[in-house]
This record gives C-alpha cells, structure tokens and sequence, in this order.
C-alpha cells in the first residue's frame, strides 16, 4: 500500500486570492524519503499539513480532491486518528512544544494515546538513541539550543513510532554541520521504514540525502 496519495488536490485559504496548491496529484510509496522543495509560497508547508489533516481540518479553506494516508483518506479521519500513524514537526519547533522540560515532552504523546507505561522507557530510550539526546532527557526545553530543541521535537514524535514522519524546514536556521546531522538522523530512520517526507529549501541537500525530491512550483506544480 502507497504512504500517501494525493489525487487532484486543490486548496485554498480563506481569504486568499489565489490557491495554495492547484490540481496536485502525486504518490510517495511505503518506506521512501522524499523531499520537496521550492521557493517561498509555493506550496511545501500546504502539501505537508494536507499529509497530516491539518489541512482541511484546521487550517480552513476550499478543498478539493483527495489526500490518502495508508489508505485512510484525511478528510474523512479526524487529525488525532491520523496522528496515530503520522507524525508532523512543524517549522517553529517552539509552537509545537507543550512541556517545560525535556523528559516531560517526550511522554505527552505517549500519554495522551494510552500508551501502556510499560513501553515508555523502551520508546523514549531508542527515540533519544536515534536522536542523539541521550545526554538531554532531564534539561529544561528553553535552555537548548536550536539544534537541539529540533532532535527533541523529532523524538518526541518518534517515540509514539509512526508509519509517516512529515517534517517541515527541520534544519531551518541551523549551521551547515547541524543540518546534515539532522539529514543523516532522517536517513536512519527511513532506513527502519519509516516514510519520511521533509520539506527543504536547500535543494542540495535534499538530493544528497533523499531518495526523491519534489520541486513545486507557481500553484503547486510538481516536478519529480
């Protein structure tokens, strides 16, 4: 079964005077790592949230198509179904987190899907192992580094293990060392089968680390 599909989309935000993406259709199978690239206001960040329901569901607007997730289709399945099997790490990694410190951070998921307490330290550990943040689990969020506080993010959405990972300017900001370190934690992971889908301007390093990468272009136009 294909990762995600998307099947002439056409999407719009409110009040916008033009589309965020028109008449996209594209597959990304099971277990690739793509990259999609393209200038500012092209689409990336739509075409990620489309993958996660973000897009219809919260960010609201005209949508049209459809947009299936391991056979689910998002318009369908509400975004906390969906966050079951996709993980999404946002561009602004500090939005995205709800604790003030690092051990706590890596458990809400796990807490707010059930997850049996007796899985927790074997999750946490191969997610912080896989990240490199070993050393981090009993830091205080606001006192990491840029760097750092992305691995944190990208553990915490690990740790609940999805078949999707969908990541948004990961290495956004970071120095050139950083960045390809954050490249070579997303190639391990694709290596476990983990589709993986990240969105990156440097369209340098996206080919040297991805196994495809998507340009868009105008209204969301894509060239593979």
């Amino acid at each position: 079964m294909d990762a995600v599909v998307f099947s002439n989309v056409t999407f719009r935000y409110q009040d916008a005077s033009r589309n965020a993406i028109t008449n996209l259709s594209l597959v990304i199978g099971a277990g690739e790592f793509v990259g999609v690239t393209g200038s500012g206001g092209t689409g990336k960040s739509t075409l990620l949230y489309a993958m996660a329901g973000a897009v219809p569901h919260f960010l609201k607007g005209d949508f049209y198509g459809s947009v299936t997730v391991f056979g689910v289709d998002t318009v369908d399945t509400s975004p906390v179904e969906l966050a079951r099997a996709v993980g999404l790490v946002m561009q602004d990694t500090d939005s995205q987190f709800v604790a003030v410190e690092v051990e706590d951070e890596l458990r809400f998921g796990l807490d707010n899907f059930g997850i049996p307490k007796t899985e927790y330290e074997d999750r946490l550990s191969e997610a912080c192992r896989v990240c490199g943040i070993e050393a981090l689990r009993n830091r205080i969020i606001r006192e990491l580094s840029g760097g750092q506080k992305r691995k944190v993010a990208i553990a915490s959405i690990l740790a609940m293990r999805p078949n999707l990972l969908i990541l948004d300017e990961p290495a956004g900001e970071l120095d050139p060392p950083s960045k390809r370190q954050v490249f070579r934690t997303l190639a391990e992971l694709k290596d476990k089968g983990i589709t993986v889908v990240v969105a990156e301007k440097n369209a340098a390093l996206l080919h040297e680390f991805c196994g495809r990468v998507i340009t868009l272009e105008g209204e969301g136009y894509v060239q593979e």
